[in-house]
C-alpha cells in the first residue's frame, strides 16, 4: 500500500509476474530490424538461441511459425482458464480504501474542521479468480527438456505450493500460491531433424483481479463563513 492506495492487479500483472518467478529478465532482442526488449532466463546446462544471447527465450504466446525451429529451446507462457473462486471472496460491500484524491485542496469548514475537497475511493476489493497456466518447456534434446523441468520445478514446487511474485500498479510487490496440476510430455517428432521434446507444466494460480476502478468524488465545492457580532 502506497500512500494510503492499495496498488491494482489484472491479467498483465500476472503474465508479466510470471515470466519473472521463473527466473526471466528483460534483454534486448533484434526482431524484424529492430532493437526490443524480451524476457528471458539462464538456465545452467541448456544453451539458448544466438539471438538471445544464449538464453532461454520466454514468449507469451506461441510464436509464429517462421521463428519457432530457430528459437528452441524456449519457454511458451499460455494463459489457460479464468475460474471465480468465491470462497476468497471479501467482503463485497466494504471500502477498500478512502484517500485525497491527486490534486486536492485542504479546506477547512466553519466548524474548524480541515480535509480534502476531493478524496479518491475504492468502493469493492478485487474479485478472486483462479487463473490457470500452461508452460511449455520446449527444447530438440530430451536431457535438455528434463534440465528444464528440474529448473522450473526447484521455482514451483520448493517445499509445496510455490508463489508468483508480481508488482501491483502502486509498484508494491506480491505474492500469489501457484499450484502445480500436472507435468505432461511435449513431444513431437517429425523426423530426427525437426524434432520438438519436453514437457507442460499445468498451474493453477490463485489470483485476483481488479475489476472495478477507484473514483474521485468532491467533498466540498466551497466553504463559507460567517461571522455576526452583537451590537
Amino acid at each position: 500500500m502506497a500512500n494510503g492506495r492499495t496498488g491494482q492487479v489484472f491479467l498483465e500483472n500476472f503474465d508479466v509476474g510470471l515470466a519473472r518467478t521463473l527466473g526471466g529478465e528483460l534483454i534486448e532482442i533484434q526482431l524484424d530490424g529492430e532493437s526490443v526488449q524480451s524476457y528471458a532466463v539462464r538456465i545452467e546446462g541448456v544453451p539458448g538461441p544466438a539471438d538471445y544471447q544464449g538464453l532461454i527465450p520466454i514468449l507469451f504466446n506461441p510464436p509464429e511459425d517462421v521463428y519457432e525451429r530457430n528459437l528452441l529451446p524456449q519457454i511458451v507462457i499460455g494463459r489457460a482458464a479464468l475460474t471465480t473462486a468465491m470462497e476468497r471472496w471479501l467482503n463485497p460491500f466494504g471500502r477498500e480504501y478512502m484517500v485525497p484524491a491527486a490534486g486536492s485542496k485542504t479546506v477547512t469548514n466553519s466548524r474548524g474542521q480541515s480535509g480534502p475537497d476531493k478524496v479518491e475511493i475504492k468502493y469493492s476489493y478485487a474479485a478472486p479468480f483462479d487463473i490457470d497456466y500452461d508452460v511449455h518447456l520446449r527444447t530438440k534434446l530430451r536431457s535438455h527438456g528434463d534440465t528444464m523441468l528440474a529448473f522450473m520445478l526447484g521455482i514451483l514446487w520448493p517445499d509445496g505450493p510455490g508463489q508468483l511474485r508480481l508488482t501491483d500498479s502502486e509498484g508494491e510487490e506480491r505474492g500469489y500460491y501457484a499450484f502445480i496440476n500436472a507435468v505432461q510430455p511435449l513431444d513431437d517428432i517429425g523426423d530426427i531433424s525437426d524434432r520438438m521434446m519436453g514437457h507442460l507444466i499445468s498451474l493453477r494460480v490463485e489470483g485476483e483481479l481488479d475489476v472495478r476502478k477507484p473514483s474521485v468524488h468532491r467533498t466540498a465545492r466551497e466553504v463559507s463563513v460567517s461571522v455576526s457580532k452583537k451590537v
